[in-house]
Order: C-alpha cells, then sequence, then structure tokens
C-alpha cells in the first residue's frame, strides 16, 4: 500500500509519460501491475506508462515516443509544428524520426520514420523536436493545402524561423513532398510577403522591373507613429496596401486606415490601397493603375 501511494504521488496530475525503470524506482512491480489493473495507470508503449487521464493526450504521447525510441530519436513534422505552436490543433498521429537502424513496431497513433540524419533539434520542455524550419519541411505537405500558405506566412511573421532557414532546411532534406509549392512560399517571404495575398500581388501585379526599388514590409516613423507599409517607393513617396477582408473588412479597420492614409498624407506619402478580389481578380489592371501611379508622381504632376 505504502508503494501504490508513492507511485500516486509521482504520477499524480502529470500529463508526461514515465519510463518503468523511474516507476520501480519509487514502487515495485506488483505495484505497477496493480495500478494498471485498477485503471489508473495505463502502458502507452513497451515499458513506458502514463496517468489514464492523460494517456491518450498528444504530449504524454510525444513525450512517451521519444522515451519509447530512446536517444536520437525527434519528433518532427506536423507533431513538432504543433508544440511550436503553428497548428491550431495537434496531428492525429505524433510523428517521431529514429535513426536509420532501429526497427520497432508502433502502434496506429504513432508514426515512425527511420533517417540516417534527423536534422536539427531543439528542447522544448522535455521533448526533442525538430527546429521550427526542419519541421515545416518535414510537415508542410501534411496540412491541409489552403492552410499552407498562411502557416508558413505565420512562422515567419511570429520570427519563428526567417527564409533563409528554411531554404537550408530544404537543401539538407532530400525528398521533400510539395518542394516546388514551398520553395514558392520561401521566395516571396524573402521578397517581403506576408500573406497569400501579398504572394499573389508580388507574383502577378508588382512583378515587373518597374517594381524593383519598391521596399517591403518598410517601417515608416512619423511624430511618435511607425507605419509597417506593404510596398513603399521612396523616390516618389508612395505607398502601396494590400487590402484582405481579414485585416481590412470591418468598421473598425476601416477607420483605422483612413486616418493612417491622411497621417501620411502629411508628409507628402500618397496610399493607393488594393482589395482582394482587384489583387486576385483584376492583377493587370492593378499594374496598369500602379505604374501610372508612379510615372505621374516621378513626373513631379503630385509632388
Amino acid at each position: 500500500m505504502v508503494q501504490s501511494d508513492a507511485l500516486r504521488q509521482l504520477v499524480a496530475d502529470q500529463t508526461r509519460a514515465f519510463p518503468y525503470a523511474e516507476l520501480l524506482s519509487v514502487s515495485s512491480k506488483a505495484a505497477v501491475s496493480r495500478a494498471v489493473s485498477s485503471g489508473w495507470l495505463s502502458r502507452v508503449l513497451p515499458c513506458v506508462y502514463a496517468h489514464a487521464t492523460h494517456a491518450c493526450a498528444f504530449t504524454a504521447r510525444a513525450d512517451a515516443a521519444l522515451l519509447w525510441a530512446q536517444e536520437g530519436s525527434v519528433i518532427a513534422g506536423t507533431s513538432a509544428m504543433w508544440v511550436w505552436g503553428l497548428l491550431t490543433k495537434p496531428p492525429a498521429k505524433v510523428h517521431v524520426l529514429v535513426p536509420q537502424q532501429q526497427r520497432k513496431d508502433a502502434p496506429d497513433w504513432l508514426s515512425v520514420t527511420r533517417v540516417r540524419d534527423p536534422g536539427r533539434s531543439a528542447v522544448v520542455g522535455r521533448l526533442v523536436v525538430s527546429t521550427p524550419a526542419d519541421a515545416i519541411v518535414r510537415g508542410f505537405s501534411h496540412i491541409h493545402p489552403r492552410d499552407r500558405s498562411a502557416t508558413v506566412y505565420r512562422a515567419v511573421q511570429r520570427g519563428l524561423v526567417s527564409p533563409e532557414q528554411l531554404s537550408d532546411a530544404l537543401l539538407r532534406t532530400a525528398r521533400v513532398p510539395e518542394r516546388r509549392r514551398l520553395e514558392q512560399l520561401v521566395a516571396s517571404a524573402r521578397a517581403g510577403a506576408e500573406s497569400f495575398l501579398e504572394e499573389r500581388a508580388l507574383r502577378a501585379v508588382f512583378n515587373t522591373r518597374e517594381f524593383a526599388n519598391l521596399l517591403p514590409q518598410h517601417d515608416y516613423f512619423l511624430e511618435g507613429w511607425t507605419y509597417r507599409i506593404d510596398l513603399y517607393d521612396p523616390v516618389t513617396r508612395t505607398a502601396f496596401e494590400i487590402d484582405s477582408a481579414a485585416h481590412h473588412g470591418s468598421t473598425a479597420d476601416r477607420l483605422r486606415d483612413i486616418r493612417r492614409d491622411a497621417h501620411l498624407a502629411t508628409d507628402g506619402v500618397l496610399t493607393v490601397r488594393f482589395s482582394y478580389q482587384d489583387i486576385m481578380e483584376r492583377p493587370h489592371e492593378c499594374r496598369r493603375i500602379a505604374l501610372e501611379i508612379l510615372r505621374a508622381r516621378s513626373a513631379g504632376v503630385w509632388n
């Protein structure tokens, strides 16, 4: 009974996994067996256990996978992306990379990939996980297609990863499903895009040599305020804004944009806004308008 109490005290309210040896350090084989039989302790993987209330939780399973796979294993792909906060819900399976020589049978909830080189990793809490760049490269094709671009841009915006780090991870990884699409996103992020709509604008509107001098995501400081401009031409003092419905659709958003544009105008900056529909459905017309504005301002018509 004393051993059972000590076992409960060790495991209680902890969402992690416990190797069998750790359980035996405070109890006995019989006490562990009784705990499993009574239902409050669960065997997650061979020689790895967790409190029954947490045994199916992602964190406990990921921890268990690393204990089971042992040294050299890494939580990877979408599982690592979840750990880094890049996904809104945990993946159905825990993905772990293990040394190539390992041969282990895994349950349905665990995806095991044998690799020669697991790539770069970091420690997050108790978990050894792929870096954000390596996680995205391996997990990109497993994200729903509609969420892929937003996930990559979100990672870059949060400072978790840079376009250069993603490029490096792509070079170090031989087989990458959807490699071409990820390379396109990396190139757009390097060019300054922070969303799918901005990527579309760079690729379909501002993609000719006349726009080569535009500064992407330019911070403009004016009288104590800092305004982030999507694309800024310093010669003609023209600001191009790509307005998505998500960030410019509400009345409050529109009022904010009006006040911002008016403040920038006091310093001679003209703000030109293109909507989601225009960028997606009329890119050539958007380009024509942008070019005419730049030519007119360059000629001094509005200066």
